[in-house]
């Protein structure tokens, strides 16, 4: 019986071999990308679940009494969480950032994963040891711990054990410990690992275990819990504690994220160290896979119903010998499965070459796992059997339910009405998805091009921006300088904390004045050079700037800040005497010009520039656009003459800026993507429809060519009704598109207008792809011979 099902099934599939091409090609496309966002889904979510005590892990969230959120977890936490808050089974500070001074021998290396930890830190998470343990590898002050891969890389093939590293040209640490490589669905991606104890020699404000004040954005704090006890509980005993150390500290709260949604959590401080994917991203890939698949089950339900004209007889005659509806069902039932997980095979070849590029396409390492696994094999399975029963219903029903005595006679015909179809409605919902998605990316793609021309209030334009290692030697500073300006492919230079706009190394400090509310409010601190406002043609609107003779009590101020103090007049300001974290006075002596120092997400904030040249940690060097390599080669050059101990990179200021928006570039790039596929897998449907009513209709055709019909007369008749359902599918589109994008660009604060134009170019584009894809069966059918088609009658 089964070898008799499979026979009549492939005879079958091989008599309608041009519907269940397209059948197949449509199926193809919409699995093959619903695999690959299955992939990045699964994977995305699967960050640091590894762990043995996942379920207990907790990364430390910080609250200041401003509503801040922050990562910058002091000591005096950690210490409290592990001797006097019950229920707490270890916590530990991770104090990491990357480093561009690592030399061994006579090589500098950079590592973007460096981390001062204790041993216990190691002990909270999935370590696996290849030499060494967490209590004899991290316990003494200069010991050091690497991942085998960073191990090769310093040490190629020799015992990297009791071999010297020198960090920064300031201290030499000793490999004490080799770990295997973190999955790559981690955060902890630990490429060197120093001692805490090595911290506290260093820097010795990490020396008093006991202070809850400062908090340094890279000290980020793990707790894992006992069993049973409930994070609420903890938060309760840290916001207790912290009221008891407010002298010392803004912060009033402290929250418990689980480690397993860290990878997703938005917001808080960008993390410097891994990438970060936000929920509603993943949102989105889940509903527009959601769609593919929607898409290409319809066009095999409405292939599989107009065929149930060319197939009645073939039905009808299995009806008189027998067959019961039951066994006709399973037969349709048979050819479906076998065209679904045919297109699973080959949705599965394509998704396979497809994730090796998802990495361009959108913020993800899935392409470093493992995608091929038990997991995969099952939701294949689920999928098929899924699509399966979608897509095979109700043709099933519809094919089994004929009536042979009508069809025998010659009287069987699929109904036509004023009114929708089924058939009509599965061909609107196909090209509202696709047109959705049409309007989505033509929106989406005109904010990023928003993001990227709007003037920030600073000049971007041809800045190479480059680490200053020893940030608080003037001397070599100023050398670097002067051998610069000594070219004349290089503009200008000019050191700073940072560049006005940046996404990392940033400071926020309290600033108190009697017009701030409480008295107090956070600015944004930065450590500016006296040429700096001039350098990036920030304007001063009021007061001056500063001289070499200006000491870091004078400071300048941005109209943000002056209308914060109370003052909407900038010239009011001047004069002002303000307080830094309480007991640091310095008075304001400018006001610049308002520019956006954050991604355009964000407001303008107010901002408090001070000149301390003892945290340049920045170059910003102005070049001659036309003469860029000779200008790179120059800063090159003369910057590895004067720091020969440390890894030099470059970097383009504006390519930099964009970094702001990668996870709005990539998701707009997907989009593109998947609208393409949307509109693909509708062309193929389409073209499926018009060669069935083509075929329906070739005597009609016949007769309207003798009675003198043109080819365009023809085309329209043919045409006039599909393009009917594009023009419905629009105006239900139009609307959901529109409450789509409102709502996705209303979290930004500075946007663009939603203009109709956007609407009307997405429905003429679908329109013009409809009406190509239609009038390609409709030109050859109006220049067949009227003879051939009505040679029967």
């Amino acid at each position: 019986m089964l070898r008799n099902y499979l026979k009549t099934t492939w005879r079958s599939l091989i008599r309608n071999r041009n519907y269940a091409l397209i059948n197949l090609i449509g199926l193809t496309l919409g699995l093959g990308v619903a695999i690959v966002l299955f992939w990045i889904v699964r994977f995305e979510y699967s960050f640091d679940r590894y762990h043995a005590k996942a379920d207990r892990l907790y990364r430390l969230i910080a609250k200041d009494k401003f509503g801040e959120m922050g990562t910058s977890i002091p000591q005096g936490v950690i210490k409290a969480l592990n001797e006097r808050v019950p229920g707490v089974e270890n916590a530990a500070n991770a104090y990491g950032y990357g480093s561009d001074g690592l030399r061994v021998g006579q090589t500098v290396f950079n590592l973007k994963h460096v981390f001062f930890v204790p041993p216990q830190f190691l002990e909270m998470i999935d370590v696996e040891w290849v030499q060494g343990s967490a209590q004899q590898s991290l316990s003494r002050p200069f010991q050091v711990v690497l991942d085998e891969p960073t191990a090769r890389r310093f040490f190629k093939n020799a015992d990297p054990i009791g071999k010297t590293i020198r960090y920064n040209n300031q201290f030499d640490l000793v490999v004490s410990g080799i770990i295997r490589k973190a999955p790559v669905n981690s955060e902890f991606q630990l490429q060197l690992l120093t001692s805490r104890e090595t911290l506290k020699r260093i820097q010795n404000e990490y020396s008093n275990e006991e202070y809850w004040g400062g908090g340094d954005s890279m000290h980020h704090g793990y707790v894992v819990l006992k069993p049973g006890v409930s994070p609420s509980a903890i938060e309760a005993a840290l916001k207790k504690l912290a009221l008891q150390h407010q002298n010392e500290s803004a912060i009033v709260a402290y929250e418990l994220l689980p480690i397993t949604e860290v990878h997703r959590n938005t917001e808080t401080d960008p993390d410097p160290f891994n990438y970060v994917i936000p929920q509603w991203m993943l949102n989105t890939l889940m509903a527009i896979g959601l769609f593919l698949i929607v898409i290409a089950c319809i066009n095999f339900i409405n292939l599989a119903t107009v065929q149930a004209v060319q197939r009645s007889r073939e039905i009808a005659v299995r009806k008189v010998l027998g067959s019961s509806r039951k066994q006709l069902m399973y037969r349709f039932f048979g050819e479906t499965a076998f065209l679904v997980f045919a297109a699973i095979g080959l949705g599965a070849l394509l998704a396979t070459q497809l994730i090796q590029n998802a990495d361009q396409l959108l913020n993800t390492q899935v392409a470093q796992s493992q995608v091929w696994d038990g997991g995969a094999v099952a939701f294949l399975l689920m999928l098929g059997f899924l699509v399966t029963f979608l897509a095979g219903l109700y043709p099933a029903l519809v094919l089994s339910g004929f009536q042979p005595v009508k069809v025998l006679r010659g009287r069987f015909s699929l109904a036509r009405s004023n009114g929708f179809s089924l058939r009509s409605s599965l061909v609107v919902t196909q090209f509202v998805i696709a047109q959705v998605l049409v309007i989505c990316t033509l929106i989406g793609t005109r904010q990023i091009r928003y993001f990227y021309e709007t003037d920030l209030g600073f000049d971007r334009k041809a800045i190479v921006t480059v680490k200053m290692p020893d940030r608080g030697n003037a001397v070599l500073r100023e050398r670097f300088r002067r051998q610069l300006l000594d070219h004349p492919e290089v503009k200008d230079v000019a050191f700073a904390l940072t560049t006005p706009s940046s996404a990392h190394n940033w400071w926020w400090r309290t600033i108190h004045h009697h017009n701030l509310p409480n008295g107090e409010q956070t600015f944004r601190m930065q450590y500016v050079d006296t040429n700096y406002f001039h350098f990036f043609k920030i304007p001063l609107i009021a007061g001056r700037s500063w001289t070499r003779a200006d000491t870091n009590t004078v400071a300048i101020i941005n109209e943000k800040a002056a209308r914060d103090l109370g003052f909407r007049n900038p010239e009011k300001a001047i004069g002002e005497r303000l307080n830094l974290e309480g007991n640091q006075p310095f008075t304001v002596m400018g006001v610049v010009k308002d520019y956006h120092s954050q991604s355009l997400r964000s407001t303008i904030v107010p901002h408090v520039f001070l000149y301390a040249d003892w945290n340049f940690q920045l170059a910003s060097i102005r070049i001659d656009p036309r003469q860029q390599p000779k200008a790179l080669q120059h800063i090159e050059q003369y910057w590895k003459a004067i720091f020969p101990n440390y890894y030099f990179e470059a970097s383009f200021l504006d390519q930099d800026l964009k970094a702001f928006y990668d996870d709005e570039q990539k998701m707009t790039n997907f989009l593109t993507l998947f609208a393409i596929v949307g509109i693909l897998i509708g062309c193929l449907g389409l073209f499926g429809l018009v060669s069935f009513v083509v075929t329906q209709r070739t005597k009609e055709i016949g007769v309207r060519k003798v009675l003198g019909a043109t080819i365009v007369s023809i085309v329209s008749l043919l045409s006039k009704d599909f393009l009917k359902l594009v023009g419905v599918a629009f105006a239900i589109a139009t609307p959901i598109g529109w409450y789509a994008m409102s709502r996705f660009l209303e979290e930004y604060t500075y946007r663009i207008d939603i203009d109709w134009w956007v609407f009307a170019l997405a429905g003429s584009l679908a329109g013009a792809i409809a009406l190509l894809t239609v009038s390609v069966q409709s030109i050859k059918a109006a220049l067949t011979n009227p003879i051939t088609s009505l040679r029967s009658e």
